[in-house]
C-alpha cells in the first residue's frame, strides 16, 4: 500500500525516516509540523501485527503534541489506570497512576498495535509527510562519513535513490543504518526470550481495573505479562534463554506450561483460546553505542530497548523521536548540509539509565515491590517511574536506593 503518490519532488527530502512504527511516525509528524520536507519509507504493509502494546502515561504528553490523544478513546483502546505485580506469595497493592501529580497522566491506554500504528501513520500523512509502505530501504548512500540518502525498492522491483540532508533510522534492532553504524550492544544479565500470544475469553477484573497491566512473577528469572486489548488479552512469558526449555520444547507448549504454573492466572483462563499464532522474540535488551553522525541518527528500537516488564518501550521510542526531531530542526537551520547528530540522545540516555536499575532489581531473588514501597517517598517514586516519570526527586531517590543495594552487594562479595 502506498499512502502518498510518488513524484520527482519525492526523490529529495530534508529528512528521510526509515520505519513506520511509533518512533518513525512521531519524528515524521513533528518534523512535518515544523515545516520540513519529510519522506517516510516502511517495508511492511499496514495494518500489521506488532508486540509492545502497553503504554505508560508519560506517553500521553507526546500524543498531545502529535494531536492524536483524543483519538485513543474514539478508536476504543482500553484505558489503563494501574499496574499490579503478583508473586507466588500474593499480589502487591495496585500502583494507580492517579497518585501522580500531573492529571494528564492519571491514565493511559492498552493498544492493539495494528490499529495504533496505522493511526500514527495516518497522522504523519495529515501533517504533510510523504509516506510509502511496502517500500524497504535496502541500502544507505554516503559520501565519506556522511549519510546522504537511501536506496529503496518498490513493489514493481524498481529501485530509487532518495536524497536527504538527514536520515533517521527508526526501523528497529536490525535496521539498515543501525547495523552499519550504531554498533548495538546486548545488555549483560538480560539475555531473555519472550513467548507470547493473544487470547480471547479471558476473565478481566471489574471497573477501572479491567484495563490494568498485570505482571505475574513465577520466580526471579521468569514472569508473565497480562495486557487487556480490544477483543482479547496479550499474554506473554519472559524468561532467560537458559531457562526457556524447562517450560517445553515448542512455543505453544512453552506458553501453555507457563500459564499452567501460575494458578492466579490460570483461574482467569477457563474459557480462553489462542487467537492466531504463538510468537517468539529473543535478545531484545540492548543499546546503541553510537547514536548518530553526519547526516544520520538512530531512534526508537534502533537506539535501544531495555525490557518489557515496565512497559517503557513505546515511551523511550517516542522520547528519542521527540529529541531527534527537535535537534534536527535546529541543525537543519545551520550551516552543515548534513548535520552531525552525534550525541543528540543525552537526555534519552538519562531516562534509559534510570529505568535500567529498576529492571535489574526485578530479576533479583529478593526484590519485593511491597518492601520497597513501605516508605511513602519510595512508593511515590515507584509510581512516578511506573508512570514513565524519571526526573522527580522521589523517582531519583528510588533509583539511587536500588543502585546502592547493588553496590552494597558487590562490595560484600569483593
Amino acid at each position: 500500500m502506498m499512502l502518498s503518490p510518488v513524484t520527482d519532488s519525492h526523490r529529495s527530502f530534508d529528512v528521510v525516516v526509515i520505519g513506520g512504527g511509533p518512533a518513525g511516525t512521531t519524528a515524521a509528524t513533528l518534523l512535518a509540523q515544523a515545516g520540513h520536507r519529510v519522506g517516510l519509507f516502511e517495508r511492511h504493509s499496514f495494518p500489521r501485527f506488532h508486540v509492545g502494546e502497553s503504554l505508560v502515561p508519560a506517553v500521553n504528553l507526546t500524543l498531545e503534541k502529535l494531536g492524536v490523544r483524543e483519538r485513543m478513546d474514539q478508536i476504543g483502546f482500553p484505558q489503563k489506570h494501574a499496574v499490579q505485580f503478583i508473586s507466588p506469595k500474593g499480589p502487591s497493592r495496585p500502583f494507580y497512576f492517579s497518585e501522580v501529580r500531573d492529571p494528564r497522566m492519571h491514565n493511559t491506554w492498552q493498544v492493539l498495535r495494528s490499529e495504533f500504528d496505522r493511526m500514527m501513520l495516518d497522522r504523519a500523512v495529515e501533517c504533510g509527510a510523504h509516506v510509502e509502505t511496502d517500500t524497504p530501504v535496502i541500502a544507505v548512500c554516503s559520501e565519506g562519513d556522511a549519510v546522504t540518502g537511501v536506496r529503496v525498492r518498490r513493489l514493481d522491483e524498481s529501485e530509487d535513490v532518495i536524497d536527504a540532508r538527514l536520515v533517521l533510522d527508526a526501523s528497529g534492532q536490525k535496521g539498515v543504518v543501525a547495523r552499519e553504524r550504531s554498533r548495538q550492544k546486548l545488555i549483560p544479565g538480560l539475555e531473555n526470550t519472550a513467548v507470547y500470544a493473544h487470547f480471547e475469553g479471558v476473565q478481566l477484573d471489574p471497573g477501572i481495573d479491567a484495563g490494568s497491566t498485570l505482571i505475574y512473577r513465577l520466580d526471579a528469572q521468569s514472569w508473565i505479562w497480562f495486557i487487556p486489548l480490544m477483543g482479547g488479552v496479550s499474554i506473554g512469558l519472559v524468561t532467560s534463554a537458559r531457562e526457556i526449555l524447562r517450560f517445553g520444547q515448542n512455543r505453544d507448549e512453552i506458553l501453555q506450561s507457563a500459564i499452567d504454573q501460575c494458578p492466579a492466572l490460570l483461574e482467569r483462563m477457563s474459557n480462553a483460546a489462542v487467537i492466531g499464532e504463538v510468537r517468539v522474540a529473543r535478545d531484545f535488551s540492548y543499546r546503541a553505542t553510537v547514536d548518530g553522525g553526519p547526516g544520520w541518527a538512530v531512534i526508537g528500537d534502533a537506539l535501544g530497548f531495555i525490557d518489557p516488564v515496565y512497559s517503557t518501550g513505546l515511551l523511550l521510542s517516542a522520547r528519542s523521536a521527540e529529541i531527534a526531531a527537535l535537534e534536527a530542526t535546529c541543525a537543519l537551520a545551520g550551516d552543515q548540509h548534513y548535520p552531525n547528530m552525534h550525541g543528540f540522545s543525552t537526555d534519552w540516555q538519562v531516562a534509559f539509565d534510570r529505568f535500567l536499575p529498576l529492571v535489574r532489581a526485578f530479576y533479583t531473588e529478593d526484590f519485593r515491590f511491597g518492601e520497597l514501597s513501605k516508605h511513602e517517598a519510595h512508593r511515590q517514586g515507584l509510581i512516578d517511574l511506573l508512570t514513565g516519570i524519571v526526573d522527580t526527586e522521589e523517582a531519583i531517590g528510588v533509583v539511587d536506593k536500588i543502585q546502592q543495594m547493588f553496590d552494597d552487594e558487590a562490595a560484600s562479595k569483593s
